[in-house]
């Protein structure tokens, strides 16, 4: 099954030598209890990296690759067994070869100085970075259950006690990050991992950014299936994806048409949402959202 939109209603460089060093960032607590890097990086600007790290046979050595569990335009995605601390980690390798233009530079050490700064329970943590010349590797969390959409994709409308508890989840991490001056803005499904015990994990944070009191973010960018009719008319507002989140979880579709891009801003502007036929009791919290 994958996911629908109406179907329960009435109305988608140079090589490395053998020995080459990788600097190692450490994570130290703030008095906020997050995470900040410390050092220098090889990538110029803000530092992410520092302390001295081990050579690339010492890093292999510790990191016993099992499978790979995705690949993306930078690189790929492993699962890996770290023999020094005694866990299962996600190991992302990221080719500065293939990164193209210093705008992707920096949203990638953006990426990597936010996601290592927060520590929230339902976010994907960032253990530990490594970095030579050539590659960016980054030790993270493993979220075993995979992708939230995944898990819609194949059980459909989820009872309403897991839908809230989920729910729950997230929001609680998106109050995080706000408080935390974080913009996450590409909040959807597919960027929502589950744990072996079925706990929202946010991830993917390409396209966050900080943002404050006196300086707001204002790029148009993320999926436009999860905006909401407040963005698409050029209003901050991040309740309308949690609304659209709500009801994929609670309904196992989209509550908008995405095969057509015009008519589905039209929908989204109007707030012409598709009508469950066999309402869920959280069907008038949902609408509030929308």
């Amino acid at each position: 099954m994958t996911i629908g939109t109406g179907n329960t209603g009435s109305r988608n460089s140079s090589r490395s030598t053998k020995n080459a060093k990788y600097s190692t960032s450490k994570i130290r607590s703030n008095q906020y209890g997050s995470g900040i890097m410390g050092g220098n990086s090889m990538l110029g600007g803000q530092p992410l990296c520092g302390l001295p790290g081990g050579s690339k046979s010492e890093i292999k050595h510790r990191f016993e690759i099992t499978k790979k569990l995705g690949s993306g335009t930078y690189g790929k995605v492993s699962l890996a067994y770290d023999h020094k601390t005694e866990r299962e980690v996600a190991v992302k390798l990221i080719k500065k070869s293939a990164i193209e233009n210093k705008q992707d530079l920096v949203r990638i050490r953006r990426e990597i100085r936010i996601m290592s700064a927060l520590n929230h329970p339902n976010i994907i943590q960032i253990f530990e970075v490594f970095e030579n010349r050539d590659k960016i590797i980054l030790v993270m969390e493993y979220a075993s259950g995979g992708e939230l959409y995944d898990y819609v994709s194949t059980f459909g409308s989820l009872p309403e006690p897991e839908a809230r508890r989920i729910f729950r989840q997230i929001t609680s991490a998106i109050l995080y990050c706000h408080k935390h001056k974080v913009a996450h803005r590409d909040l959807k499904l597919e960027n929502i991992l589950l744990d072996a015990n079925n706990n929202a994990k946010i991830a993917d944070f390409g396209l966050s950014n900080y943002f404050s009191d006196k300086t707001l973010l204002n790029t148009f960018c993320g999926s436009p299936l999860y905006a909401s009719p407040e963005i698409i008319n050029g209003t901050p507002w991040i309740v309308g994806v949690l609304g659209i989140l709500l009801y994929t979880l609670v309904y196992g579709s989209m509550p908008f048409d995405g095969r057509d891009f015009n008519r589905m801003v039209r929908q989204i502007k109007r707030g012409a949402y598709f009508e469950p036929d066999t309402p869920s009791s959280l069907f008038t919290q949902i609408i509030l959202f929308v």
